[in-house]
């Protein structure tokens, strides 16, 4: 080995790529877990081909991002002015709008539409980094920097419309005035109508449809193949639902992926920056014990007692899950008949007509509120199935939450109240904007006194 030169003594290794098989490709929905298959399980894509996202979720403290040279200069000085003898720096009205730019620019980002307390956030940052600005016989000292953060936001979002964003310039109802599909983002949604990908054209983006409904036709459908479609054609598909108002059954021809479990939860991780079961579960199994409690304390809903009734059999997690969605309705003295039915076998073509969105459970045993065994659960939405064989009455629920924000379609109003405690107080999506009386429940749940 003495012998040898250093050159003639490396070793190279030249890797081969095999492909992997198909079959090593496939995901049984069945394996997935509950309350998994957020972004992380989806295929990472290149920036410029998916569709550009935000996280919706501001971090606390917030980050002051870096402004103009000349301004950041003047924000030192007046920092050691500051810190040498507490003067605070007077700012001219042109800095003042550019400061103000900046951070709308950079909240842009992650929200459109920031509520109150989040720009408080970032009044609250910007003084924390920058103490000069703030504002004398102010208790907190950026109180005026909060509402000023507000309404650039206000002006920025204008600006942007008349720019020609897609994503702003919807924000307009149907002239019929009764679309059954909201034209903005009403239920928390961090990206409801996103640019597309900056290398994507419309033609490029219908082949990649076209190439998506090809591969859900064949027998060992590749996923992850379907998952990187998917998400590359984000911007395409909520287009199309936003603005075109689709029939389900039309969705359903040129999106048949978009009715899969799989691609329901990670279009609702698209659209929320969320995970859906994981959510929904969470929150649910936290609060069980406590909706229990309260039923039990609501003598006056005679539905109650049979709903909590069906405990005395089943006392199991799944059972408890199913009596407080199912029952909860009731509880908010709301009407579920047209959106929850119970069906024998062969009677649920019957059962759906009528039914605009709800849940269908089939079984031998339909005269209990809360059947024992289950022969199917399905979701039908306009009078059509668009899944069935789901796990239990839980994950249909679920799974429907997920089917309203990916359809964009409005909670039925019978049951306003129930969705919104589903979405804001189980789900914890914009919980800082509960109606009064759904805010009465979350109340009456948290207080230790039931």
């Amino acid at each position: 080995m003495s012998d040898l030169t250093e050159e003639m003594t490396t070793l190279r290794v030249f890797q081969k790529h095999v492909p992997e098989s198909s079959n090593d490709l496939e995901t049984s929905i069945d394996e997935l877990s509950d309350s998994t298959l957020d972004t992380a399980s989806l295929p990472s894509t290149s920036s410029r081909d998916s569709t550009p996202k935000r996280s919706g979720y501001l971090p606390d403290p917030f980050v002051i991002p870096k402004f103009p040279t000349d301004i950041e200069l003047r924000l030192q000085r007046g920092n050691e002015a500051y810190y040498r003898d507490g003067s605070l720096l007077d700012v001219p009205r042109s800095i003042r709008s550019d400061i103000l730019d900046t951070l709308a620019e950079a909240l842009f980002q992650i929200k459109t539409h920031p509520t109150n307390g989040e720009c408080s956030i970032v009044a609250k940052a910007l003084v924390d980094k920058f103490p000069c600005l703030k504002e004398a016989g102010s208790r907190d000292g950026w109180y005026a920097w909060k509402y000023s953060i507000h309404y650039k936001m206000g002006n920025f979002r204008q600006q942007l419309r008349i720019a020609g964003s897609v994503e702003l310039s919807v924000h307009k109802r149907s002239a019929s005035g009764d679309s059954k599909r909201p034209k903005k983002a009403w239920r928390s949604e961090v990206n409801f109508l996103p640019e597309h990908p900056p290398n994507k054209t419309m033609e490029m983006l219908e082949q990649d449809r076209s190439n998506l409904q090809s591969e859900m036709t064949k027998k060992n459908v590749d996923w992850k193949k379907v998952d990187a479609l998917m998400d590359s054609t984000f911007s395409l598909r909520r287009k199309e639902i936003i603005k075109e108002e689709p029939l389900v059954k039309d969705l359903q021809a040129r999106w048949s992926a978009l009715f899969t479990e799989r691609q329901i939860d990670a279009e609702f991780t698209r659209i929320v920056s969320k995970n859906l079961k994981q959510s929904f579960f969470h929150g649910l199994d936290e609060l069980v014990p406590r909706f229990l409690r309260l039923y039990r304390h609501r003598e006056t809903v005679k539905e109650l007692p049979a709903f909590l009734a069906s405990l005395d059999a089943d006392n199991s997690n799944q059972q408890k899950r199913a009596v407080v969605l199912l029952a909860l309705p009731h509880f908010l003295k709301e009407d579920p008949s047209h959106f929850f039915k119970i069906c024998k076998p062969n009677e649920d073509t019957e059962a759906i007509k009528g039914m605009d969105v709800g849940i269908l459970i089939v079984t031998e045993d339909a005269e209990r509120p809360v059947p024992k065994e289950v022969v199917d659960v399905v979701l039908a939405v306009e009078e059509s199935v668009v899944l069935r064989k789901l796990k239990d009455v839980p994950h249909a629920f679920a799974l429907l939450m997920g089917l309203l924000y990916v359809l964009n379609i409005q909670y039925p109003k019978g049951l306003r109240y129930m969705f919104e405690v589903i979405q804001k107080v189980i789900m914890k999506i914009g919980e800082n904007t509960c109606s009064s009386r759904v805010n009465g429940v979350r109340n009456k749940l948290m207080s230790t006194n039931m």
